[in-house]
């Protein structure tokens, strides 16, 4: 028996589908059970995972199979011959995949729909950043250094408060929001970007897919796939795609850029170790 051929196609197959949290900590206990896997029980495999017996069985579905039955012959298959059609997928690392993601990013970066979003979002002041649940580190962190280059910035990531902040945002003369909007979209995200489109403002919007329910809601999309080769999205396509858009933004006004951020820096001291 090959278990490591099996393990290659339980992970290869993991990460062509799009799995929760407690999904992918099933495949990662599964991948160390190889052989035994393949000829376990749902109930089994649940009590070695520390799940539910229906959160395995959803897993098998999630992975495209009608049920867990024809999840396991799959494996047994794998196990037993090394592969439906002996044809086994290489592995992808989760670097590999980051790579890959950030290739896709680099498409983005030098597209028209950058060039729109750079043109809306240097234009509006204030400038409005949302994120919520996953996507409110990605949104703090665009802010943190948006602040150092631009006059007004105002993140929001707490969405009890969001429909008062951006009609603030509007009152105060906004044009343009940024939204961060990684899975799972939170219903918060969309309702703030129509929110922000009947209130007259364009709206940006930073996702994985180009396919996402709300694409009709964004002026401007821009997409970061995220890494799900691990427990939880990694997100770091985003994070250079956000760098990268406040980069060009501060290049719309080199003059302000560099005078704010001297005068950042004459703070430096009060605070660097």
């Amino acid at each position: 028996m090959d278990t490591g051929r099996a393990e290659d196609w339980l992970l290869d197959l993991a990460q062509r589908h799009r799995l929760s949290p407690t999904q992918r900590q099933i495949v990662q206990r599964m991948l160390g059970m190889f052989p035994d896997v393949a000829f376990l029980s749902t109930i089994e495999i649940a009590e070695q995972a520390g799940v539910s017996q229906p959160t395995v069985t959803r897993l098998a579905t999630a992975l495209g199979f009608a049920g867990y039955p024809e999840f396991r012959a799959a494996m047994r298959e794998v196990v037993l011959s090394g592969g439906p059609g002996a044809v086994v997928p290489d592995r992808h690392s989760a670097v590999d995949l980051e790579i890959s993601n950030l290739a896709a990013t680099r498409r983005v970066l030098d597209s028209d729909h950058m060039l729109s979003a750079v043109r809306l979002l240097a234009a509006t002041t204030p400038l409005g950043v949302i994120g919520l649940r996953a996507s409110a580190a990605l949104a703090e962190y665009f802010g943190y250094f948006a602040r150092r280059v631009l006059p007004a910035v105002h993140v929001q990531t707490d969405a009890g408060s969001l429909d008062d902040a951006v009609l603030e945002l509007r009152q105060q003369g906004a044009s343009a929001v940024l939204v961060f909007a990684m899975p799972r979209y939170p219903a918060g995200t969309v309702e703030a970007l129509q929110l922000a489109r009947r209130l007259g403002m364009a709206t940006v919007v930073v996702t994985d897919s180009a396919l996402v329910p709300f694409a009709p809601d964004a002026d401007v999309l821009l997409v970061a796939p995220v890494g799900t080769g691990l427990v939880f999205d990694s997100h770091a396509a985003g994070v250079v795609l956000a760098v990268s858009l406040l980069d060009a933004i501060a290049n719309t006004d080199p003059v302000r850029t560099q005078e704010r951020l001297e005068a950042h820096e004459a703070l430096v001291d009060r605070w660097a170790f």
